[in-house]
């Protein structure tokens, strides 16, 4: 299993991303903070991307998904959940 980073920017604010938040959680994406999740799957990075990419509105908006080592030393305040939890 990989854990990932998942951070976005909507750029149509007026837009239905509602398939982008159901996608979160169909994958049973951890909410981090406002547009930033986490996520633990068997996935690549590219898949990742991709499966996400697609649920989004145009190529304005904005998709970032970086590996994450839970075993890193990280620090983290005020998050809605602790990375640790992923």
């Amino acid at each position: 299993m990989s854990v990932f980073i998942i951070s976005y920017d909507l750029r149509k604010p007026d837009y239905d991303y509602t398939p982008l938040y159901d996608a979160l959680a169909k994958v049973k994406a951890k909410h981090i903070q406002d547009s930033v999740w986490g996520l633990d799957t068997t996935s690549t990075a590219a898949e990742v991307y991709d499966y996400f990419w697609q649920r989004l509105h145009s190529a304005k908006d904005r998709l970032f998904v970086i590996p994450f080592d839970k075993s890193k030393d990280y620090k983290a305040d005020n998050s809605i959940n602790k990375l640790n939890s992923i």
